[in-house]
């Protein structure tokens, strides 16, 4: 045949259903099912084009085609949609390069109905042939698509003996957090539910996904580093609130994730968004009052709690790294005598002093000692707060 390639690429994909019986390679391609006859009586697949396994020259096109698969697979529940996607187990994109050396090619005949879709619309041809031999073939990408937790993953092809295994046990792992990711959207509020956007997905990704929040066990974490206190955070405020998800909090933290370079800058954002609000609160009563009409400062005082809760659990967390380092250090008979801190950033004295101010204020404290010792009480969950006038209140970290 004259111009024939050398090279062509064959896409295909395959469900989480059907990967307990497929065979990657050591097998002859062909058309799995018998031709169908069309009535001109020629021999055709399902969509009406010529009997035969199919192939491209253009590899970008199979790539496209059937190799990048996105939300594409198994559906975990039928009637949840989360941002206009289903939940779905992913399928997996196999493209095979093929040797056209003894091989019998030939361009089919292409249905009326299909020839606006030539090559899927990619410039190239098509060919098929009625069997491509095991020797004539390589695995050129195995992938497992993207899916609403985690992102497209390529295979190691070097493992092909183990790849059928290996894809196996990562579908499974995905299903298993998809599953989870399933039942916890039911929970929620079809309001709540139809509010999830990628701002939100982020933070879902974060507990449901690889290595999310829910799987581990928080006090565990090393979290003298800036990603892995934000994380820690995350854990603590999500199994907190579940099977409630309280996504201003997480999105607050997830945000923080882009500006803190270690924890003490963590504890300096927090700290400057308090100032912050309380000022913008300030601002608005102001205005209100001058107004004359009525107001609620509710927005305010829920975003200022909320920045204070996760400024005390960072600050009770970073406290009790310190006190590990220190016992740890003292465990080894260093002849040293550590000391700590007495600031944990430092910042402009008109913010620290306004914030400790803004702080004395709220809690009843009436001497800057007394502030120092009330935090240093705040080592358990549910600490007992002497000298403050609201000693009802508790801090549920």
């Amino acid at each position: 045949m004259e111009n024939k390639p050398g090279t062509l690429y064959r896409g295909l994909k395959i469900d989480y259903n059907s990967l307990q019986s497929f065979q990657f390679s050591d097998v002859d391609l062909i058309v799995n099912y018998p031709p169908i006859i069309d009535k001109y009586g020629r021999k055709t697949v399902k969509d009406g084009n010529e009997y035969g396994v199919y192939m491209s020259d253009n590899l970008s096109m199979v790539e496209e085609a059937y190799g990048n698969l996105h939300n594409d697979g198994v559906i975990i529940h039928a009637n949840l949609v989360i941002d206009y996607n289903r939940i779905m187990i992913p399928s997996i994109g196999i493209i095979y390069k093929i040797n056209t050396d003894g091989l019998d090619i030939r361009e089919p005949f292409i249905s009326d109905t299909l020839r606006g879709h030539y090559n899927n619309g990619f410039q190239g041809k098509e060919w098929i042939a009625d069997v491509v031999p095991s020797s004539n073939y390589s695995l050129y990408r195995i992938r497992i698509g993207s899916d609403m937790l985690h992102p497209a993953q390529d295979v190691d092809l070097s493992m092909i003996k183990d790849i059928p295994k290996y894809l196996k046990y990562e579908l499974e792992k995905r299903k298993y957090r998809l599953e989870s990711f399933a039942n916890a959207m039911e929970r929620i509020s079809t309001i709540k539910r139809g509010n999830i956007h990628s701002s939100e997905m982020e933070v879902l990704r974060l507990i449901y996904g690889e290595n999310g929040v829910k799987y581990i066990d928080e006090e565990k974490l090393d979290t003298t580093s800036a990603s892995e206190m934000l994380r820690y955070l995350i854990a603590k405020n999500f199994k907190q609130k579940d099977p409630d998800i309280d996504f201003q909090t997480l999105k607050y933290i997830n945000e923080l994730r882009k500006k803190a370079t270690d924890v003490n800058s963590i504890i300096e954002n927090i700290r400057n968004d308090i100032a912050k609000n309380i000022e913008s609160k300030a601002s608005f009563e102001q205005r209100k009052k001058q107004e004359g009409v009525p107001y609620t400062t509710g927005y305010f005082d829920k975003k200022i709690d909320m920045l204070e809760q996760l400024l005390l659990m960072t600050l009770v967390r970073k406290r009790s790294d310190e006190q590990h380092v220190q016992e740890t250090t003292q465990s080894f008979s260093f002849n040293v005598n550590p000391v700590r801190e007495t600031k944990v950033y430092e910042v402009e004295e008109s913010r620290e002093t306004r914030w400790r101010k803004i702080m004395m204020e709220k809690y009843g404290v009436e001497s800057e000692a007394e502030l120092d010792r009330l935090l240093e009480q705040i080592d358990s969950e549910e600490p007992e707060i002497d000298n403050v006038e609201q000693s009802s209140r508790r801090w549920h970290f």
